[in-house]
């Protein structure tokens, strides 16, 4: 890949100093700073990060440009400016409940975030209980696709969640033991949920 990029060690230090100087009330929306520091670093600050997020770059091309992960609630990167690819790129920011990814607009002298197409998918909470699955589908589930997979990779259950539904209860009392995969689709996106049955 011809894009690297590269940390500016001392500066990281400093900017995380001074990180939380800059934080915005968690109340709002996710803290989250983008900014040209003498026209040769972007500084990435976050801020009210769940546990075991992971934070990733892409290109317009797909192509991964970075990837971290932290266990932090704050979090701080420089990147090189002139090793970043000018045009849009995507910060993406995956927890365990949520998938948030906010285009980035690069030129040769800045890094502005377009907020106004920011798209948040909220992952499916699967919850086992004896011989069935009920599956809380959040805010995305008029726009979510489900596919249960067997242990053979065959399709047991497939269908489009219907407008309004909050949750429904997959039976799974007359199904084999062993392993099943939950496949959920929604904007573009997919996601995987495993359950067992003994």
């Amino acid at each position: 890949m011809k894009t690297q990029i590269t940390k500016l060690m001392a500066a990281a230090l400093l900017i995380a100093a001074s990180f939380n100087a800059n934080a915005t009330d968690a109340s709002s929306e996710r803290s989250l700073k983008v900014s040209a520091k003498n026209s040769k670093a972007v500084v990435l600050q976050l801020g009210d990060l769940p546990t075991g997020t992971n934070i990733t770059i892409w290109n317009a091309e797909g192509e991964l440009l970075f990837r971290d992960n932290t266990n932090e609630s704050e979090y701080a990167k420089v990147f090189n400016l002139k090793s970043l690819e000018e045009g849009e790129i995507y910060l993406e920011i995956e927890s365990d409940n949520q998938l948030e990814i906010l285009p980035i607009e690069v030129t040769s002298t800045s890094a502005k975030i377009k907020r106004s197409a920011e798209t948040i998918i909220e992952k499916p909470v699967v919850k086992q209980t004896e011989g069935a699955a009920k599956v809380y589908f959040g805010q995305n589930g008029s726009d979510m696709k489900v596919t249960l997979f067997d242990q053979r990779n065959d399709i047991v259950y497939r269908h489009n969640v219907a407008d309004g539904t909050g949750s429904k209860t997959y039976d799974l009392s007359k199904l084999e033991a062993g392993a099943y995969k939950f496949q959920f689709s929604a904007k573009g996106r997919t996601f995987f949920h495993t359950v067992i049955l003994n």
